[in-house]
C-alpha cells in the first residue's frame, strides 16, 4: 500500500480510501464491519463516511467496525456534514447551529472521541464563510476534529476560505473533496492546478464516473443498477463508447481490468492525494486491492486520457454553476 502526506497535515493516509457510501444501504452492518476490517488488514489507513450516508447508518456500522478497542487509532476517519439529515430548517447547512450539534451527532454514531477529518459536505447558498471556518476553529481546539477539509469547493471559494482562516489565525483547510474521473475533467481547470500550488490535499471520489468506466454497461444495464435510474450512465455510456472500448483493450494488454486503469489514472495526478474507492461487497475490496498499487507512467497516462476527447469543462456539474448565480458570501 502506498501512503502520501495529506496536504499541508502532517499526518500520512494511504493513497487508497475506503469508501463506505453503501453501509447501510445495498451492503448490510455486517458485510461492512467485514470490509472495513478487512481493508485495515490490508494497510488501507483512510476511511471516508458522511453523516448522510444511508441516514447516519453508515456511521453507526463504520463506528462499530472501529470499536473493538485496536482498530480506531490505526485509522485517519473522514466524514462530512453540511446536507439535509433531518425535516427541521436547521437540519443543513453549514452554521454554527448545525454543526455544533452535527458533529456531536457523528461523534456517537461512529463511537469515537474525535473525528480525525470533518469536511464541509457542500457549499450552500447565503453562506457565512467567517461563522463556518471559526466553528471548525473551535471544533478544533475542543479536540473533537483533528483537521478540517471541505468537500466540492470551487477553486476560488477553497482560496477564500484559506484567506479568512490565515488572517483570522483559524485552523486552514487542509484539503478538499472532488469526482474527478476520465469524463469529468472540470477539476483541471483551475482546482488541480491550485491543490498543487498551495499543497492542498486532493481526495477523489466517483472515479469510475457511477460504473460508466468499468464498461459495463455498453451492451446492457444490469438490474438493479445505477443505471437504472441515473441518465448520466446511458448519455456517457453512449458519448463515450469508443474511448470505453479502447480502455478495455489498453488494460487487457496489461493484464488488469478497466476499472483498474481507470482507478489508476485518476490517481495518477500529481495533485490528487487518495482516491475514495466505494466498497459495496468483500469481493469488490478484493478486487480493488489487487490493483492498489497499479501506477500509470506519464506517457500512459496522457494515452489513456486520449481516449476519452472532451471540452476540459466537460460534465463539471451543474451545481457549480447554479451557485456561480447565486452565491452569497459574508464573512
Amino acid at each position: 500500500m502506498n501512503y502520501v502526506t495529506l496536504g499541508s497535515a502532517n499526518v500520512r493516509v494511504s493513497k487508497f480510501c475506503l469508501g463506505t457510501m453503501m453501509f447501510g444501504g445495498k451492503t448490510n452492518a455486517d458485510e461492512g464491519i467485514r470490509i472495513t476490517r478487512r481493508a485495515i488488514d490490508a494497510g488501507i489507513n483512510f476511511v471516508d463516511t458522511a453523516d448522510v450516508y444511508t441516514d447516519g447508518r453508515c456511521e453507526t456500522i463504520v463506528g462499530d467496525a472501529l470499536a473493538d478497542g485496536t482498530l480506531r487509532d490505526q485509522v485517519v476517519l473522514a466524514t462530512k456534514a453540511g446536507m439535509k439529515v433531518g425535516p427541521g430548517l436547521n437540519d443543513i447547512g453549514a452554521s454554527r447551529f448545525h454543526f455544533v450539534r452535527a458533529v456531536e451527532a457523528s461523534l456517537k454514531r461512529l463511537r469515537t472521541d474525535r473525528i480525525d477529518l470533518y469536511y464541509i459536505h457542500w457549499p450552500v447558498e447565503a453562506f457565512n464563510l467567517d461563522e463556518t471556518l471559526r466553528t471548525l476553529d473551535d471544533l478544533v481546539r475542543q479536540g473533537k476534529i483533528l483537521y478540517a477539509g471541505c468537500s466540492n469547493f470551487p477553486a476560488w471559494l477553497a482560496c477564500r476560505s484559506q484567506w479568512i482562516a490565515e488572517v483570522k489565525r483559524y485552523v486552514p483547510l487542509v484539503c478538499g473533496q472532488y469526482p474527478y474521473n476520465l469524463i469529468e475533467r472540470g477539476m483541471e481547470v483551475e482546482m488541480l492546478p491550485m491543490a498543487a500550488a498551495l499543497k492542498f490535499g486532493i481526495t477523489i471520489y466517483r472515479p469510475l464516473a457511477i460504473g460508466v468506466l468499468t464498461g459495463k454497461y455498453l451492451d446492457a444495464k444490469p438490474d438493479q443498477s445505477r443505471g437504472e435510474s441515473d441518465e448520466r450512465i446511458g448519455r456517457w455510456t453512449t458519448k463515450y463508447a469508443d474511448g470505453l472500448r479502447k480502455l478495455a483493450a489498453f488494460a487487457k494488454e496489461k493484464g488488469v481490468t478497466s476499472a483498474d486503469i481507470a482507478n489508476a489514472w485518476a490517481a495518477s495526478h500529481p495533485a490528487v492525494t487518495s482516491l475514495i474507492v466505494g466498497i459495496s461487497s468483500l469481493s469488490q475490496l478484493e478486487a480493488n486491492l489487487k490493483a492498489a498499487d497499479l501506477v500509470l507512467t506519464p506517457e500512459e497516462r496522457t494515452k489513456v486520457g486520449a481516449f476519452f476527447p472532451t471540452e476540459v469543462f466537460e460534465e463539471a456539474g451543474g451545481k457549480f454553476a447554479e451557485w456561480r448565480r447565486s452565491f452569497q458570501i459574508a464573512t
